[in-house]
């Protein structure tokens, strides 16, 4: 375990270490609220297009629940349970750390929950609805853009992340599949 940590803290410091100040603003912003929302609402208008009223009101029931799942269980109770700290809380750390204006965040890291939550979004949104093939691909990108800003911005050790979009992907799947289980069983009342 001692081997993994250690590579993923040098992995880091790689990633970290490959700036442009031209990247800075991007990065914040992918690291922000406000990126998701076109990409929610574009999720909504498809929903809302492909399905009869009572199906969109169910489906953002459900999605509503992926983020709230992924999210309660990546920050609250994995961080709590592994408590790693975040690199740009180790004070060996913070001179190699390349930073920008980015806030540090909470005390821990593990996992990442805007990796969590991302990937959560995208993989429930993916499984239960029509996209078209363009938007699909787009779609993807986003949330390893979301990822990649976590450990430039010097918040996150690539574990976190990595781990955290497992979290999401999982939350998304397990949601997909309890949604399209409730459908099979005819129009929600």
């Amino acid at each position: 375990m001692e081997n993994v940590v250690k590579l993923d803290r040098e992995f880091f410091l790689l990633i970290n270490s490959l700036h442009a100040e031209w990247l800075n603003s991007s990065m914040l912003f992918l690291s922000g609220q406000m990126i998701w929302a076109p990409f929610i609402l574009l999720i909504l208008y498809y929903a809302y297009v492909q399905m009869s009223k009572n199906y969109f009101y169910l489906f953002l029931l459900f999605l509503a629940m992926t983020i709230i799942s992924s999210d309660v269980s990546s920050s609250y109770l994995l961080k709590n349970i592994f408590q790693r700290l975040r690199p740009c809380r180790l004070d060996e750390l913070k001179p190699l750390i390349y930073q920008f204006g980015q806030k540090c965040g909470g005390k821990y890291g593990f996992v990442s929950s805007h990796a969590a939550n991302s990937f959560a979004v995208i993989t429930f949104s993916t499984l239960t609805l029509k996209f078209r093939p363009k938007f699909f691909g787009l779609f993807w990108m986003l949330p390893f853009l979301v990822a990649y800003s976590r450990i430039y911005s010097g918040v996150h050790y690539p574990g976190d992340v990595t781990m955290g979009s497992i979290v999401g992907i999982i939350f998304g799947i397990l949601m997909a599949l309890f949604y399209k289980n409730s459908t099979l069983r005819g129009e929600p009342t």
